[in-house]
């Protein structure tokens, strides 16, 4: 089966060692992480909508 990384220098910068996204096999797993503020490191909001604003 062949792989295939994603990644965009438009998303956030990953806080582990994984890939944005992998393709493998005609399905695309995605990959994720908390919503933190990019200057402060903080957790935004414990509210999920707000983390997807």
């Amino acid at each position: 089966m062949q792989l295939q990384t994603i990644s965009t220098p438009d998303a956030p910068k990953a806080i582990g060692p994984y890939s944005q996204a992998v393709s493998a096999g005609g399905f695309v797993f995605v990959s994720g992480q908390l919503g933190l503020d990019p200057e402060t490191g903080n957790l935004v909001s414990e509210d999920v909508r707000s983390q997807a604003e």
